[in-house]
């Protein structure tokens, strides 16, 4: 685990996210629930109230264009995909990602990710704090790609093409978070979030090879707990479909 852990560091905190694509938008009003929107119900428990109803129509926004490539060859031509990936990502073009059974918020806490850097033996004594900040960061969005990396190397370039990124003006988190959306018959799409003073940014990959069970919590902290994550909260939101 240690050697797969350090080599999995050593690849996402290099390349970091150089592999996805990314869209820039700014939104300043946005009328989450609008009768085109679907929102969560007010009864979400408060540790979840990083406004989850924006978070849940942020990612689902972001799946929806994470569908758009898969029903579209002429991007993977574009991105130049081999014979290889094409066996990954063809059984994935029919995916419906409009429509989520689930939902799920994760936050870890505040030593997670150094823990996990302890666990790769990565020795950050010497590095200032904030560098040190900056790599715990990378490592934050890097989490969704190091999950990926653990079905192979073909599943892992295939993931980075299918990977997109926004980042919305006027919005700030109280905490950095995931939020992974299940589907019956479809891969998670799992979606971070991280971003303070009116400025949110957020990436979006599909969990190729990921089965979920419906309204399994368990399943959802296995997929950080296999990479030694420990402490993390993971709340089931409840989406209203009317």
């Amino acid at each position: 685990m240690k050697r797969f852990l350090s080599l999995a560091l050593a690849l996402c905190l290099v390349l970091g996210l150089g592999g996805c694509q990314f869209i820039t938008k700014e939104i300043i009003e946005r009328d989450a629930a609008s009768p085109e929107s679907r929102v969560l119900r007010d009864n979400v428990d408060k540790h979840a109230a990083l406004d989850g109803a924006a978070l849940y129509e942020h990612s689902l926004e972001l799946a929806g264009l994470l569908e758009e490539m898969l029903r579209s060859p002429e991007y993977f031509e574009l991105m130049g995909g081999s014979d290889h990936l094409g066996e990954v990502i063809i059984p994935l073009m029919r995916s419906n990602l409009s429509e989520p059974e689930s939902a799920y918020l994760i936050t870890l806490s505040e030593d997670a990710l150094p823990l996990l850097m302890d666990t790769a033996e990565v020795d950050m004594e010497d590095f200032s704090p904030r560098l040190r900040k900056f790599l715990e960061r990378r490592m934050f969005q890097s989490m969704p790609t190091i999950l990926n990396s653990q079905q192979g190397a073909e599943t892992l370039a295939a993931s980075s093409i299918l990977t997109v990124s926004q980042a919305w003006a006027g919005e700030s988190l109280e905490e950095s978070c995931y939020l992974v959306l299940h589907y019956p018959d479809a891969c998670p799409v799992i979606v971070s979030f991280w971003g303070g003073d009116g400025l949110m940014e957020s990436t979006a990959t599909l969990l190729i090879g990921t089965a979920l069970e419906e309204d399994s919590i368990p399943d959802v902290a296995k997929l950080f707990q296999q990479l030694g994550i420990a402490g993390m909260h993971v709340q089931e939101l409840e989406i209203d479909e009317d």
